[in-house]
C-alpha cells in the first residue's frame, strides 16, 4: 500500500506538470480555435535549452528561465511566420501546421542534441522526506508547487488583467471585440506565446524525472490533449483537473496491470467521457468539442 501511495504522489505532481500543457492547449484553442500539437515539443525544447546552458556554466535557475523563455520565443515565431497566414482559412489547415510544427521541433532536436537520453538537474534535489511512512521526493513537492502556482496565476491573469479580458473578449465574439477596439490577431499572438511558456515551464519541471529525449515530446503533447478534452476543451479549470485524472490513471493502470496498457485506458477514460458529457467535465463549448 506505501508504494502505491508514493507512486500517486508522483502522481500528482507529473498532473500539476500535465496540466500546465493542457492549459496551453485550452487556451490557444478558446482565443484562436488552433490546437498546437507542438506543445510537448515545445516542452522538450525548454529542457534541452536549460540543459545546454546549465552546462556551459550558467546557474540552473537562470538555465531553466531561459529554457522557458526560448520556449515562448519559439512559439511566438510560430504564429507570427506561420498560423498568422491561416487563421482566415478552414481551421484544418492551422491544426496540421502545428502537426508538421512538431515533427520539425523534434527532428531538429535529434539534430542538435542527438538521440542519447541526458539528465536536466532537479529543481529540488536531495533525500526523501518521510511524511507518514511515505517517502515523499522534494522534487515531486517542487514540482507540484511550482505547477499549481503558475496554473492559479494564468487563471489569475485570465480573470483580472486586461489582456486577459480581452483574450477572453476575442474568445467569446471576435467581431464584436474587435468593433470595441481589441486585436484579435495581437491576442492570438499573447496566447500562443502564454502557452508556449506554460509548455516551457511543463518542459523544464517534468524533463528531470522523465528524461530528455526529442521522441518525448509526442507523448507530452497527447497526455496535454487528452486531458484538455477530459477536463473539456477550453475551460482552464478543467484542464488542471484532467491534468490530474490522466496521470493518476496512468499510474493507477501501470501499479495493477501494466504500463502497456496505460495510454490505451487513458483514451477510454476520455471516450466514456465524451459520451456521458460531450462537453468534458467542465467545458460548456459543445461546438468546439465537435470541430475537433
Amino acid at each position: 500500500m506505501s508504494v502505491l501511495v508514493q507512486a500517486l504522489v508522483s502522481a500528482i505532481a507529473a498532473g500539476a506538470v500535465y496540466g500546465l500543457i493542457a492549459i496551453g492547449f485550452s487556451l490557444t484553442y478558446r482565443t484562436t480555435r488552433v490546437l498546437n500539437f507542438g506543445q510537448g515539443d515545445l516542452a522538450v525544447f525548454a529542457g534541452y535549452v536549460a540543459y545546454s546552458l546549465h552546462a556551459r556554466g550558467l546557474m540552473l535557475p537562470l538555465a531553466l528561465l531561459g529554457g522557458i523563455l526560448a520556449s515562448g520565443g519559439v512559439a511566438a515565431l510560430l504564429d507570427r511566420l506561420i498560423l498568422r497566414y491561416l487563421y482566415a482559412r478552414k481551421i484544418v489547415y492551422a491544426i496540421l501546421s502545428t502537426l508538421g510544427f512538431s515533427i520539425v521541433m523534434e527532428s531538429v532536436m535529434q539534430l542538435t542534441w542527438g538521440s542519447i537520453p541526458l539528465a536536466l538537474p532537479s529543481i529540488a534535489p536531495g533525500a526523501a522526506i518521510l511524511v507518514g511512512g511515505i517517502a515523499i521526493a522534494p522534487s515531486a513537492i517542487a514540482i507540484f508547487a511550482v505547477g499549481v502556482l503558475a496554473s492559479l496565476v494564468t487563471l489569475w491573469a485570465i480573470d483580472a488583467t486586461r489582456i486577459g479580458r480581452a483574450m477572453r473578449g476575442c474568445a467569446q465574439d471576435r467581431e464584436m471585440a474587435s468593433l470595441l477596439g481589441v486585436n484579435p490577431r495581437m491576442m492570438y499572438l499573447v496566447a500562443i506565446t502564454a502557452s508556449g511558456i506554460l509548455a516551457g515551464l511543463a518542459g523544464v519541471l517534468i524533463t528531470p524525472l522523465i528524461g530528455l529525449t526529442a521522441s518525448r515530446g509526442v507523448a507530452l503533447s497527447v497526455l496535454g490533449f487528452l486531458a484538455s478534452i477530459l477536463g473539456g476543451l477550453g475551460s482552464l479549470v478543467g484542464a488542471i483537473v484532467g491534468g490530474m485524472l490522466v496521470s493518476i490513471l496512468i499510474t493507477l493502470a501501470g501499479a495493477y496491470l501494466s504500463p502497456t496498457y496505460a495510454y490505451g485506458l487513458a483514451y477510454i477514460l476520455m471516450g466514456l467521457v465524451l459520451v456521458v458529457r460531450v462537453r468534458g467535465l467542465f467545458g460548456d463549448d459543445i461546438e468546439a468539442v465537435r470541430q475537433v
